[in-house]
């Protein structure tokens, strides 16, 4: 018998795996396609190993005085994004030296047996981890989506992109800084709408300045090979060479037995309790499967704290305090509490604003545009958004200072060495 059976090789069910073999449990780990999910094979990885390239292609040294004549061979590009997804893969394998590793669908057979091509196992616990699949809609079924766009030998000249959230704008702002024609529809009235609203604006603002078209409101329909945006202004033909459906992601509920062995769900995935518990007690369930959070960091510490669970340990994770990114040009990063929830809770609070314009380190390297937004309450940060470069790293000091409760009275005796961007938060809460 085992202790642990783990339904799903992605973020939350590898490093729980790993995690749960160092604590001394004997671990069965199933996958049915590749180790490291959609995060490392057609997610994550491979998405900012693009924007990576697309960065250094897009970067404008005239400022400093140096020109190039940039060139982009982009089968290269993708060979070395099939580099690292491979290497990555190969290192997460040699990390479950002492794991029993199961390729083949996992089937729950009853609470402590699943099943794996015609072999069945027993465990004490069993952890749901198969994450999400993309939304495909109809019409549409034979164009692009998001694990297709990353395996593009050559570049589109002209890309329509339907869905301005998260991953929609990631790959308006890769593929437009690599010189395609990119055109956005969002049946939204902004882009990236999960996010703060003044972000939200203050990045269309700046992708539109980057020649990416927009048409928000809208909905697009495809008449044989004619794409056609309808919204309240009319109706309007959008010329394309590739379409790229992002239109979001859904639990991925392809489970057998669910509805026998009684676990209950909705339309959102898995209901789980604050330890992730399922309906059934030794039948957990993590990451995108519960719909709640589909980030891969949330399953990994989601996955943690199963474990906790498993093993009597009191340790309770802060999952109020999650930081979500967009990678972008630029980046956008929040964490803790935004305003649309303060204002529905009729919770008072004081907004802060920092310019990256004012930041010496900012000036230095020609990366001024965006801000920095907390969210005040009681000598406290309660929640922040960040537009502007290397967000995705900022952002982490003040979801420690919110995780923690660091009073601003305390923060402001944290030293921030000089010129750095760190100097961000500090600066915006020096005359608090």
């Amino acid at each position: 018998m085992y202790d642990i059976a783990i339904i799903g090789g992605g973020p939350g069910g590898y490093e729980l795996a790993i995690n749960a073999y160092n604590q001394g449990l004997s671990v069965l780990l199933i996958e049915q396609d590749k180790l490291g999910g959609v995060c490392l094979n057609s997610g994550c990885i491979p998405t900012k190993t693009l924007y990576q390239a697309a960065s250094i292609y897009s970067m404008n040294g005239s400022a400093y005085g140096i020109t190039c004549n940039n060139k982009i061979d982009y089968s290269k590009t993708i060979e070395y994004k099939d580099k690292i997804v491979f290497d990555l893969r190969k290192s997460i394998e040699s990390s479950l030296k002492g794991i029993d590793l199961v390729s083949g669908v996992g089937d729950i057979i009853d609470k402590n047996h699943v099943q794996v091509n015609d072999n069945i196992y027993e465990t004490k616990y069993i952890v749901i981890a198969t994450g999400s699949k993309v939304i495909k809609i109809p019409g549409f079924e034979d164009d692009l989506y998001s694990y297709d766009i990353l395996n593009l030998k050559e570049l589109p000249k002209k890309l329509a992109i339907i869905g301005g959230g998260v991953i929609g704008i990631e790959m308006a702002s890769i593929f437009s800084k690599l010189g395609v024609e990119v055109t956005v529809i969002e049946m939204s009235d902004r882009i990236i709408p999960n996010f703060d609203r003044d972000i939200s604006k203050r990045l269309h603002s700046y992708l539109k300045n980057d020649n990416i078209n927009f048409y928000l409101n809208s909905v697009a329909i495809k008449v044989k090979d004619k794409l056609i945006v309808k919204n309240d202004k009319g109706q309007f033909d959008i010329e394309y060479d590739k379409i790229l459906v992002c239109v979001g992601r859904r639990a991925n509920l392809s489970i057998n037995n669910l509805d026998k062995l009684g676990i209950q769900y909705n339309n959102q995935g898995i209901i789980v309790d604050d330890n992730f518990r399922t309906s059934i007690r030794n039948i957990f369930a993590i990451g995108d499967v519960i719909g709640k959070n589909m980030l891969a960091h949330y399953a990994i510490y989601s996955g943690k704290q199963v474990l906790n669970t498993i093993l009597a340990k009191e340790e309770q994770i802060d999952f109020g305090v999650v930081p979500s990114c967009v990678f972008s040009f630029p980046e956008v990063s929040m964490v803790g509490l935004s305003e649309v929830f303060l204002a529905d809770k009729n919770i008072d609070y004081k907004v802060i604003k920092h310019l990256y314009r004012a930041n010496g380190k900012a000036q230095a390297m020609n990366e001024t545009d965006g801000y920095i937004k907390l969210l005040i309450k009681d000598d406290l940060i309660i929640g922040c958004s960040i537009i502007g470069y290397s967000s995705s790293i900022l952002i982490h000091e003040v979801a420690i200072f919110i995780e923690q409760k660091i009073k601003i009275s305390e923060i402001k005796n944290i030293i921030h060495a000089h010129p750095t961007l760190s100097e961000l938060i500090s600066e915006a809460i020096k005359d608090i």
